[in-house]
């Protein structure tokens, strides 16, 4: 949370300076804690996420970020408000500002980040959280409705995407097989 309070504090300074002599110097609200999550938070090039944010629960949202350089409209449901964006295809690898104004708001109410990774980049991930002897499944796609097609041993190291989608991790094993392994049971090594 310590990375979003000086883009807050920026975004505050710049607001308040445009300011007609006697108005409000509030801070916007992002200063509470509001924020705005982009899933998946780590990205490559021309991939679509999934935004949400508690700021704008019954009125729609705008979320803008250089990664696709133009507003994206956020829907509420009466608790949040939720959107897609895709990156664009020419977005360079680098960490994203997110911001979002809910409508009516002159100023963003909400901050996130968003990295995004060059198309090929691979991480070295450790099995973890599997029982001694035991092993990790390996699936053909990321859900468990998908069949088995390796498998991962205790401790053993693979290397993998650092893209997860809905939890899950692409991987290739030493074997050649590529597939997916659930996250909560792959960390980096």
């Amino acid at each position: 949370m310590d990375l979003v309070k000086p883009a807050v504090l920026a975004t505050a300074t710049v607001f308040c300076l445009a300011l007609p002599a006697g108005a409000s110097t509030a801070l916007p609200a992002a200063s509470s804690g509001l924020a705005v999550t982009a899933a998946p938070s780590t990205v490559h090039a021309g991939q679509t996420v999934r935004l949400r944010t508690k700021a704008c629960p019954n009125r729609p949202g705008y979320a803008y970020s250089p990664a696709w350089g133009r507003s994206v409209t956020l829907l509420p449901n009466g608790v949040r408000a939720t959107g897609r964006a895709t990156v664009w295809s020419g977005t360079k690898p680098g960490t994203y500002s997110v911001s979002v104004a809910c409508q009516g708001h002159t100023y963003p109410t909400a901050f996130g980040y968003l990295t995004v990774v060059a198309a090929g980049t691979s991480v070295k991930y450790r099995v973890q959280h599997v029982r001694r002897g035991s092993h990790l499944n390996v699936r053909s796609g990321p859900g468990l409705g998908h069949g088995v097609v390796g498998k991962l041993k205790w401790k053993a190291t693979v290397q993998g995407s650092p893209v997860r989608e809905r939890g899950w991790v692409k991987v290739t094993t030493k074997k050649g097989t590529t597939g997916w392994s659930y996250g909560y049971y792959l960390r980096r090594a």
